[in-house]
């Protein structure tokens, strides 16, 4: 099953080893990843493929890991029940923009390197846009979220 998955940590190289140690072991295929850093942390961004049954099991594994500081995850859905979607872009950003342009409610929770999670006004559809059925835009919803990831704004994210 693919998801996202969305982590703040300490701005530690330990923390990120560890990290890759876990995606290793609990067998996680990773699609494409995206990090980000400020001075005091790190955040990270992936789509990933892993079985169903694991998705509970990794996510309270990665809130209980040392220098973790919030972790979410959001399950691929169809484009009508999406309220956030994966954006994969030039360095142009021309995805971004055409998001932006359909949605100007929408709001960048995560940019890096031409990676960007999109937050989109509840009830909105990509099926009523034309062209955002394409591979760059993947919909996604919120399932699971720390309670101190729901305050955090990930690095890179835009005002």
């Amino acid at each position: 099953m693919q998801w996202l998955l969305t982590l703040e940590s300490d701005r530690d190289p330990i923390v990120l080893c560890r990290l890759m140690n876990i995606f290793r072991r609990k067998g996680l295929e990773i699609e494409t990843m995206a990090l980000g850093a400020k001075p005091e942390v790190y955040s990270l961004m992936a789509v990933v493929d892993s079985p169903e049954s694991e998705i509970d099991h990794i996510f309270n594994f990665l809130r209980g890991t040392d220098g973790v500081r919030g972790v979410s995850f959001y399950l691929h859905e169809p484009s009508k029940d999406a309220t956030f979607i994966f954006v994969e872009s030039s360095e142009t950003s021309e995805n971004l923009k055409r998001i932006q342009k359909a949605f100007p409610e929408s709001k960048v929770i995560f940019a890096s390197h031409g990676k960007y999670l999109v937050e989109v006004p509840s009830g909105a559809s990509l099926e009523t846009q034309a062209g955002m059925d394409a591979p760059a835009f993947l919909p996604f919803s919120r399932v699971k979220t720390s309670q101190q990831h729901r305050k955090m704004e990930l690095v890179g994210a835009a005002s």
